[in-house]
């Protein structure tokens, strides 16, 4: 082989290297990061939850009332396994409204689950596709896909129509609560705004512990004047669920 074509092919090689890293899918180059979502027995995370409602009738004053609560998640067992042999891990969610007191022994139950490329969690019957792997910034999908959401049918779902989930923040650092995280990625589920009508839905979750911050609204103000920080002569709920702590 002469010098020139050993060149010729060393050439070659690269470009063909080069073709295929180009024609390569990002998601393949990604670790999944599954750690964002924990599925070991017994594991907790305690929340401090401020649950917010709005209540106006034309002639009266606004109505705002406050409701302050700790949430407490744990993991507690697997089910019979719900999507082809995936386990179902059951979630039992404690809640007090006095901090100085234990938590009550009954509690509420859900349960979610975790596929090779999504996490699903299903609350008050209501499965939602709240996290998919890789975690890749930009990335989107339909996570109310699973509901029969509508947007011209008043019901339960409504609210929950037309939903686009991104990730705007990958791996990247964040405090909540004045707690800081070194790893966070960060949902938007939803966020549908103009002078009227708010609808809102954001996660924060963090690497080996979950869920760390949500703000989840719905609003409506007569108030164009008015902000969605402060919204007056305004109807809905905003409810912002904060870390607390956790055990592993």
């Amino acid at each position: 082989m002469t010098k020139k074509t050993a060149v010729a092919l060393f050439i070659s090689l690269l470009l063909v290297i080069a073709g295929c890293k180009q024609d390569m899918d990002n998601t393949k180059l990604a670790p999944y990061m599954y750690a964002y979502i924990p599925e070991d027995i017994g594991h907790s995370v305690t929340y401090d939850v401020d649950s917010i409602s709005y209540n106006f009738v034309y002639g009266s004053p606004q109505v705002i009332d406050t409701t302050y609560y700790q949430l407490k998640e744990v993991i507690l067992d697997t089910l019979t396994p719900c999507q082809l042999g995936t386990p179902c891990y059951h979630m039992a969610e404690y809640k007090r409204y006095d901090t100085t007191q234990p938590y009550p022994v009954n509690y509420q139950s859900w349960y979610f689950y975790t596929t090779r490329t999504t996490y699903v969690a299903d609350q008050n019957d209501l499965p939602i596709e709240k996290f998919v792997f890789p975690p890749i910034v930009g990335i989107t999908w339909l996570g109310n896909s699973l509901l029969p959401a509508n947007d011209t049918i008043a019901d339960t779902y409504q609210n929950y129509a037309g939903w686009n989930y991104t990730f705007t923040s990958v791996n990247a650092p964040a405090t909540v609560n004045g707690h800081f995280f070194d790893s966070a990625a960060v949902v938007s589920d939803v966020l549908s705004q103009n002078y009227i009508t708010d609808v809102l839905s954001t996660e924060t979750y963090a690497l080996h512990i979950g869920l760390v911050f949500r703000q989840w609204e719905v609003i409506t103000k007569q108030s164009v004047a008015s902000t969605w920080a402060n919204p007056d002569s305004a109807v809905g709920f905003r409810v912002l669920t904060w870390y607390h702590g956790y055990t592993p």
